[in-house]
């Protein structure tokens, strides 16, 4: 049997008088019964089957209306069939395990027996991918999509009116087409109308424009975004209309907002190309986790204010910032002196710093401190700099293994100086981390300035990788 479009045929044998539950090409399930000849004797349009399932008691059974397991067994042999054990379980439990598997093939669970027949339309998490498609025989991208859009479209209409957990859409956006962003739009809101806690929307390909105007919610918790531009208010939207929001993840996104302000946010991971349209400025005052790990587009490092509550903090910063001097990155790092782990990694052009300017903070709390090759290079100047403003810290890793050469200037990332004063105490130190290449040069010149400033060989953990 198959679906073309919105006209179901039967191809193959089947039984005389035999209703048959079938998938289209945009996983919809459709019905189709079959003459005593075995010629189909009507098509179903692939939009109005559905409705008539919910009248039809056998629609998604494979045997014949009048068909019973039993009936042409001896009476002998008759018994009542054991239920298997996943069948056995309740509904909840089922559900909950259902959740775990993509949307389209949850639907498929129709199929399992007539008590999985309704199953598919509470569970409560929705996990919908055009990547389910893409094996599907489409002529091209376009074709795919609009079967893909279908899909969700039916599921949507057809789900029972319960609340949901999660929302994960994994999209295509293949041009400009604003429309495309639209059903985006459209889903996510459906979904937070349905009270989602979580919402995961990874896009592929061109962005998509986010219409912050959906993101009214008091349920939601989580929000992952991915391949997006955001425009002026996305933040403020969020703030508003999100007021139980504690973690935000951006993924190569445009940020056209010069603030972000958040009194709820507790996570905040900024990860690979993030662009902002201008210097941005973040306070959040109950942020406990700060992520800035991809290449930050934009002039300057953003302003960070407010963060009595940060805890941990990790930071790259490279060579996207046009304009990164010392003064960028003492206001930088000021906004994170009150962080008790702190994972800075510098891939920018070589930084010479001006003798005696204080661009590092004290860190009085700071308990593990991690630091990249670029504040080891150079006489290890960054390395003690950290270290003379971290009096008590009890973990130290360095990476030597991360390095980032710009070839097309010439130059290695380093962040240089001169001190007149190399000492530092750092008694609570128990023990250095050190990952490296199998043939890094730079190791017997770490574990020789280690081991001279009292940190003994048992304290060392080398770990070395290819």
């Amino acid at each position: 049997m198959r679906c073309d479009g919105e006209q179901l045929t039967v191809q193959g044998e089947a039984a005389a008088g035999q209703t048959r539950c079938v998938y289209g090409v945009d996983g919809v399930v459709c019905l189709a019964t079959t003459s005593y000849d075995g010629q189909p004797t009507a098509t179903t349009p692939a939009g109005n089957c559905w409705r008539q399932r919910l009248a039809a008691h056998h629609l998604f059974d494979e045997t014949p209306l009048s068909s019973d397991p039993m009936a042409e067994a001896p009476d002998s042999r008759r018994m009542a069939p054991a239920p298997t054990n996943i069948g056995a379980l309740p509904e909840e439990i089922l559900l909950r395990v259902m959740s775990y598997l993509p949307t389209r093939e949850a639907v498929h669970t129709c199929l399992v027996s007539p008590y999985w027949r309704d199953l598919w339309r509470s569970v409560p998490c929705i996990n919908v991918s055009i990547m389910e498609f893409k094996d599907d025989d489409y002529e091209d991208d376009f074709e795919r999509e609009v079967a893909f859009k279908r899909f969700v479209n039916h599921f949507l209409m057809l789900r029972n009116p319960v609340p949901l957990v999660e929302f994960r859409l994994t999209y295509s956006m293949s041009d400009d087409d604003r429309s495309d962003s639209d059903d985006a739009n459209d889903w996510i809101s459906h979904a937070l109308q349905w009270n989602a806690r979580v919402v995961k929307v990874v896009n592929q390909h061109e962005p998509l424009e986010i219409d912050h105007e959906v993101f009214t919610s008091s349920f939601l918790k989580r929000l992952h975004i991915s391949s997006a531009d955001l425009f002026p208010g996305f933040f403020s939207q969020l703030q508003t209309g999100c007021p139980a929001l504690e973690y935000l993840f951006l993924f190569d996104c445009l940020i056209m907002d010069h603030e972000i302000f958040s009194m709820t946010l507790k996570v905040l991971i900024l990860s690979k190309q993030i662009a902002f349209s201008d210097q941005a400025s973040i306070s959040a005052p109950s942020l406990i986790y700060l992520s800035i790990e991809g290449d930050i587009q934009s002039g300057r490092l953003p302003v960070l204010k407010s963060m009595a509550s940060l805890e941990t903090a990790s930071a790259l910063i490279s060579g996207a910032i046009t304009d990164c001097d010392a003064d960028a990155i003492r206001q930088f790092l000021g906004g994170l002196s009150n962080v008790t782990s702190l994972d800075f990694r510098y891939r920018d052009q070589k930084l010479t710093m001006e003798k005696n300017f204080q661009w590092c903070p004290r860190f009085s709390k700071l308990v593990n401190l991690t630091l990249n090759r670029s504040c080891v290079h150079a006489e290890f100047y960054a390395l003690i700099v950290f270290l003379q403003n971290s009096p008590n810290v009890k973990k130290l890793t360095l990476k030597l293994n991360q390095v980032c050469v710009l070839g097309h200037i010439g130059y290695a990332s380093a962040i240089t100086g001169e001190l007149e004063d190399r000492s530092f105490t750092c008694e609570q130190l128990q023990i250095v981390k050190i990952k490296c290449s199998e043939t890094s040069e730079m190791l017997p010149r770490v574990t020789q300035f280690l081991h001279a400033r009292g940190v003994r060989p048992d304290q060392m953990r080398i770990n070395r990788r290819n």
